[in-house]
């Protein structure tokens, strides 16, 4: 699939999607909850059907009816086959730690696509052996991996600099524990992701707690209860639409997203929006975005939200002077090189850019040029050719890439302004 896409501005409103990083955490904690969880606004993206997919070989008998999905968990069974997480690295990395959880004598494996199977899974095998596990993987550290029953438990330490998902595996699986389990991850990146994994945790009734930090995290074993829950909106994913408002001198409002905590965690793209210049308003659950002048120049440390990088450095390319963007290294760990990507993408665009020691500089432009390019079937780097292109013009090739997170994510942007022609 080819998208067009022509100078535009946008305007209006527009639904939040729903959060694939929250909708895959309560997926696999509902299959641990012995009973039924009710789980409404569940997203269509592929990550979660793939973990949805997971969940069932573990043993969860999975109902589905308009609007809400059923799932009745407990014991968690030996799958009878390779479970596939196509390009989940979150659903792969949790699903690793649930085959510690199986029957002993018994074991699961867990593999990917071509994407998947390149980025690096010994953070999470690290964390399982210490913790007293059996867990191997077939390819020096990459997928797939073999985990076998048995969790005893115990303290970890692991290096949390390229990601913080094995500290999610482990939480989730120390439910089930025989000892509990304690996590210790100096250097941890995306510390917004391991307070997510809690707050859902605590839906389910886990015994959980971190530090401030989120460096130190422990778990006891847990009668997780089954819940009824709405999955809220992304605001990761609502950060693009956002980013259009002021790459496009445009105004939307996106409704359906929870309130902005005082933690860390994508919510920070409103401060960060403010930062650039914008007028940002958030109000029972809407966000208003509204610009009207040039961007300005921002110094930002993403180490936290490494997602909001993509749509942020967008903004930066149309911004007035040098932009700086710090603690960035972990991004080259991501579906794609997502640092080759950014400076590739800016680069076609015309936009000049360097990446330096987990940073990157961008120095903003007002003459840009159109840019044809090919989603490396990686979701964000589409999106974030989408906010220049909204701007300038572009046409991306393999745009399909989005349904990994959000499908409807070109008719969304049509809705709002976006001239788009599709092939």
């Amino acid at each position: 699939m080819k998208v067009t896409i022509q100078p535009s501005r946008v305007s209006g409103e527009l639904n939040a999607p729903p959060s694939k990083s929250w909708a895959q955490r309560a997926l696999f904690l509902s299959l641990l909850a012995e009973g039924e969880s009710e789980i409404t606004n569940l997203p269509d993206a592929d990550d979660v059907q793939a973990s949805l997919e997971a969940i069932e070989a573990f043993g969860a008998e999975v109902s589905m009816e308009i609007g809400s999905i059923t799932v009745k968990g407990g014991d968690v069974k030996t799958p009878e086959d390779v479970i596939n997480l196509r390009g989940s690295g979150t659903g792969a990395r949790i699903a690793i730690g649930i085959g510690t959880l199986v029957p002993r004598g018994t074991g699961s494996v867990i593999t990917g696509n071509a994407s998947l199977r390149r980025r690096p899974m010994t953070p999470v095998i690290e964390t399982f052996r210490a913790l007293g596990a059996d867990v191997r993987s077939l390819r020096n550290g990459l997928l797939p991996v073999v985990s076998f029953g048995g969790l005893p438990g115990g303290i970890a330490e692991v290096d949390g600099s390229v990601t913080s998902q094995h500290v999610t595996s482990a939480l989730i699986a120390g439910t089930k524990s025989e000892n509990g389990v304690s996590i210790r991850s100096p250097n941890l990146v995306s510390r917004g992701y391991v307070a997510l994994t809690v707050e859902v945790m605590e839906k389910f009734g886990a015994s959980v707690s971190c530090n401030e930090s989120f460096t130190e995290c422990s778990v006891q074993p847990s009668h997780l209860k089954p819940v009824e829950l709405e999955i809220p909106g992304d605001y990761a994913l609502a950060a693009f639409p956002m980013a259009l408002a002021l790459t496009t001198k445009g105004s939307i409002t996106v409704k359906g997203l929870p309130f902005p905590s005082e933690g860390p965690g994508d919510h920070k793209i409103l401060d960060y929006l403010k930062a650039f210049g914008a007028k940002v308003n958030y109000y029972s659950g809407s966000v208003e975005v509204r610009m009207d002048e040039r961007p300005k120049a921002v110094r930002l440390n993403l180490r936290d939200e490494p997602d909001l990088a993509l749509p942020l450095i967008a903004v930066a390319a149309l911004a007035e002077g040098e932009s700086v963007f710090r603690g960035l290294s972990h991004l080259a760990y991501k579906e794609s090189n997502r640092i080759e990507q950014i400076i590739n993408t800016l680069k076609c665009f015309g936009v000049s850019a360097k990446y330096d020691a987990g940073s990157i500089r961008v120095w903003g432009t007002v003459s840009l040029k159109p840019c044809v390019i090919t989603c490396p079937d990686d979701h964000r780097v589409a999106m974030m050719a989408s906010i220049l292109g909204a701007h300038i013009g572009a046409r991306i090739d393999n745009a399909e890439c989005v349904r990994k997170s959000w499908p409807e994510y070109w008719d969304v942007l049509k809705r709002i302004g976006v001239r788009i022609l599709e092939q």
